[in-house]
């Protein structure tokens, strides 16, 4: 969160008097940006103001990517906010508040290259926005570190899942279907998978006599679970 602001003593007298949300906030000559933000983490941010206009014309001195590089020696933390944008023109040239002569792909390409050198490059949508764009900026969080959950988690097969996977028809589209039925076990699987009495959802009966001609089943036979004395289960070829 921003603790104080110090704005530049040569910026414009609206930009010198904005109140940012009742952020404390002065002037003072800055050597580096138009806008420097004190944060509760410790962490400075700099932020060169550019109109479009203005970005185009430093561009054209041959000052503009000194401008940027200096900032980056007082903080890592260091932004160029551009509060207005460029258009496509005719002809592949720039528009801001008028045609210009610059080539799209020249300020593109200055762009990518102001990035690469460490500032990040901002767009806010006119003056009016600048005062909010400072501030969403500025109450960024600055960990070094960013926390990202992959987009998917795997799920690693256990042995079971596995053998259940391999019976023809089942693969890993349906074992899901059928580890659910069965209750996670696969010995309760095989068995609904082998008796051709038994309704399994989501699995076909053509794809149930694929798997007991896998398991070398007669007709006749079914694979089933039957509990001994010791209340331990265990598979046995069972005749009907």
């Amino acid at each position: 969160m921003i603790e104080a602001i110090i704005i530049d003593t040569r910026e414009p007298k609206w930009v010198q008097e904005l109140k940012f949300g009742g952020i404390p906030t002065s002037t003072a000559f800055l050597e580096q940006g138009d806008v420097m933000l004190a944060t509760d983490s410790g962490e400075l941010v700099l932020i060169e103001r550019k109109t479009p206009s203005d970005f185009l014309n430093s561009l054209k001195d041959d000052r503009l990517f000194l401008q940027l590089a200096n900032m980056l020696v007082v903080t890592r933390w260091s932004y160029l906010m551009v509060t207005g944008e460029f258009r496509h023109g005719s002809g592949g040239k720039v528009i801001t508040d008028r045609i210009t002569g610059w080539d799209w792909n020249a300020v593109q390409g200055a762009l990518v290259t102001i990035q690469e050198l460490g500032i990040v490059v901002m767009f806010c949508a006119d003056d009016d926005d600048f005062e909010k764009a400072v501030i969403r900026l500025g109450n960024r969080d600055r960990r070094s570190v960013v926390d990202i959950p992959p987009a998917k988690n795997p799920h690693i097969l256990s042995v079971p899942e596995v053998i259940i996977a391999s019976l023809p028809g089942i693969g890993i589209k349906r074992l899901k279907t059928v580890m659910d039925y069965a209750g996670g076990m696969a010995g309760w699987a095989i068995t609904g998978l082998t008796d051709p009495n038994t309704h399994y959802p989501g699995v076909p009966e053509n794809v149930k006599r694929r798997v007991r001609r896998a398991l070398g089943l007669k007709d006749n036979e079914v694979l089933h679970i039957l509990t001994n004395d010791n209340n331990h289960k265990e598979q046995n070829l069972e005749k009907e």
